[in-house]
């Protein structure tokens, strides 16, 4: 009897706090959501459109979204939508849900809000000819398919985890970091390790490999609400082949003083997201 009871009252308690949750979605203007989003992101030099509007079930989307700052756009979507699901609230735990689509691949993200467990991500089949923001900041030409899956916990030290990263099929072309550019590659294979500790993000040893060249990029990841004015502390090897380096010589020349031993270069990126530079 004991026990039914129990179950009876948090099933009682879990459907007040559904009902509650979904009478304050419905109450919640969009225009102050707007306002407080284009106020965050506007700290940074951000702007988003078009506006937000609220789904069926409780959740807010952008339909064909674009994140963009003063040098064009950044990031552009065909929907995003957010949400909050009702299943776990049965069991005490706040779940947000965040879905993209990015022409052929998506982008799939749940947040929780309390427990252990905190984030669960999985994307696969988002090209990167189809992110505006390599050609606006860099003035490069970018393609590959992106894939990528991992979770974080929670714990006394924040967040931590493991992100996987891979890239297929990578070109990069006319990559220029403020006054140098990086040598253009084509056929790479990227893979690496997106490491979280202690809530900070760190990039482990991402390499990229094709024929002819061999490069390698790690350091210390900008995350938080402040990530795209953030300072950046990322270092780029590159160890290219002689016939590699015979076809652009005038890349690799400019980028001698950074050589540390024949055929080795160690190249510091600084600047921020949206200025990232070699110094």
């Amino acid at each position: 009897m004991k026990g039914a009871l129990l179950l009876r009252s948090a099933a009682l308690l879990a459907t007040v706090l559904v009902l509650f949750v979904m009478f304050c979605y419905w109450l919640f203007p969009t225009g102050r959501i707007d306002s407080l989003i284009a106020q965050a992101l506007a700290q940074q030099g951000l702007t988003l459109a078009p506006a937000v509007h609220k789904t069926v079930l409780p959740g807010l989307a952008w339909d064909n979204m674009v994140l963009s700052s003063e040098q064009g756009q950044l990031l552009s979507c065909g929907r995003l939508q957010v949400r909050v699901l009702l299943l776990p609230l049965f069991i005490g735990r706040a779940v947000v849900s965040g879905e993209a689509t990015m022409g052929k691949g998506h982008l799939d993200v749940r947040y929780a809000l309390n427990g252990k467990a905190a984030m669960n991500l999985d994307a696969d089949g988002i090209s990167l000819a189809d992110i505006p923001f390599f050609k606006s900041v860099m003035g490069a030409k970018v393609a590959g398919n992106l894939w990528s899956r991992g979770t974080l916990q929670r714990g006394a030290q924040g967040l931590s985890g493991d992100l996987k990263l891979e890239i297929k099929q990578l070109e990069l072309s006319g990559v220029k970091l403020g006054a140098f550019p990086l040598p253009d590659a084509a056929n790479l294979k990227a893979q690496g390790i997106v490491r979280v500790s202690g809530g900070k993000a760190r990039l482990e040893s991402v390499t990229l490999e094709g024929e002819g060249i061999f490069m390698r990029i790690s350091g210390d990841l900008p995350s938080g609400a402040n990530a795209a004015v953030t300072p950046l502390n990322l270092g780029l090897q590159i160890m290219p082949k002689p016939e590699f380096m015979e076809k652009q010589k005038l890349v690799f020349m400019l980028l001698t003083k950074f050589m540390t031993s024949p055929g080795v270069y160690n190249v510091p990126i600084r600047g921020t997201l949206l200025k990232p530079e070699i110094l």
